[in-house]
């Protein structure tokens, strides 16, 4: 990271962001997923389900509270796993769309969806959802492709919101598959965004050629001792390791001055982060809860979760009093990256002063 680099903030306003993983289970199996799906798991259940909505509900209200009013506004992310997938996802979705109505603040129920699934049943889930973030796979076979344009050709009929993220396989038949879904959004004016597969250093399956490290990062790569390694061994380089952009495409403000669209270096260990007061990270398979999907930093300063599903009580009840300031313990930082972050408490204060108050007086005992 450059020594230069002491704060990261949203150009524009960020609002809070439920990752809500309701299903492991997927209709696709891509290589770089991971551990993001398991299909020998069982669908949570309905019930448990509807009361995480509740729960939803009531963490944001107390984040709300502790917002001016210009950041009182929410997303919920439905997702997987694939969130579709699960049996029912129409009763959830109603559910959640029917707990917004009476909010003082804005709260959009969202979907993230690779959008493979048949007309009868996504023309039936468009009507709840106010955003939609689809992803496209190279992996997907031809039938999954028709799917995923005329699902998204729906939405455009509808004039739904809605972004295509591409996720831009190295692998080059698979790079060309994503350059002609590049073309055809542009065709329609779909908006779409650019994401670098994540991936662990080792793994250099998803290293990309220098030419498509330039054009994903739109700069010359930079020079890390871990792709000079790479390009000496392998012709290739790893873009995670040398930084990122923000997985939604908002604009980040470097040192205060300068506005970015990729951050050169992605390790704050030691910084300042506001990022449990901008997302929340709930796995209803496990009932584990996060403040974030990635960094899972909790409120101890510690790597893992803040609670469980099944004690919703002493989550809020800890939310209510007041919690700490993050110090980031992470050499890698993914999503979350948007959220204001310093690295001296000074600095956080400054750009920090816009989100929740409780967590500024806290900064003069550290």
């Amino acid at each position: 990271m450059e020594t230069s680099m002491n704060s990261i903030e949203p150009v524009n306003p960020l609002g809070f962001q439920v990752a809500w993983e309701i299903t492991l289970k997927c209709n696709m199996d891509c290589s770089y997923c991971g551990d993001g799906h398991n299909n020998k798991t069982l669908h949570p259940n309905k019930e448990e389900c509807l009361k995480t909505v509740d729960f939803i509900f009531d963490y944001l209200d107390i984040q709300m509270s502790d917002k001016p009013e210009h950041l009182r506004f929410a997303g919920i992310n439905i997702q997987g796993g694939e969130s579709i997938f699960h049996p029912d996802i129409l009763e959830i979705i109603n559910y959640a769309y029917s707990k917004k109505e009476d909010k003082p603040y804005n709260v959009t129920i969202n979907l993230i969806t690779n959008a493979v699934c048949g007309q009868t049943l996504w023309n039936s889930i468009v009507q709840k959802i106010d955003y939609f973030t689809i992803s496209y796979h190279a992996e997907m076979n031809s039938k999954q492709e028709i799917l995923f344009k005329d699902n998204v050709k729906t939405l455009l009929f509808y004039k739904k919101n809605f972004v295509v993220n591409i996720m831009m396989h190295p692998k080059n038949e698979l790079w060309e598959k994503c350059l002609k879904i590049i073309k055809w959004c542009e065709d329609l004016k779909i908006s779409y965004h650019m994401r670098a597969i994540d991936h662990h250093w080792l793994d250099i399956r998803f290293n990309y050629s220098g030419e498509q490290a330039t054009f994903l990062t739109k700069q010359k790569k930079q020079i890390s001792l871990l792709n000079v390694v790479n390009n000496l061994l392998f012709k290739t380089t790893d873009v995670s390791s040398q930084g990122r952009a923000c997985c939604g495409g908002n604009d980040l403000c470097l040192n205060k001055s300068t506005n970015v669209k990729f951050v050169n270096g992605n390790n704050f260990n030691g910084w300042h982060c506001s990022v449990d007061k901008y997302f929340l990270y709930i796995k209803q398979y496990t009932g584990e809860v996060f403040t974030n999907k990635d960094c899972k930093m909790n409120w101890d300063n510690k790597v893992g979760a803040i609670g469980n599903l099944k004690d919703t009580g002493q989550i809020l009840n800890r939310l209510k009093t007041g919690t700490p300031v993050i110090i980031c313990k992470k050499n890698k930082c993914w999503c979350g990256l948007c959220a204001p972050k310093a690295k001296t408490a000074e600095d956080f204060e400054l750009i920090n002063h816009k989100n929740a108050s409780k967590a500024i007086p806290q900064l003069k005992d550290l």
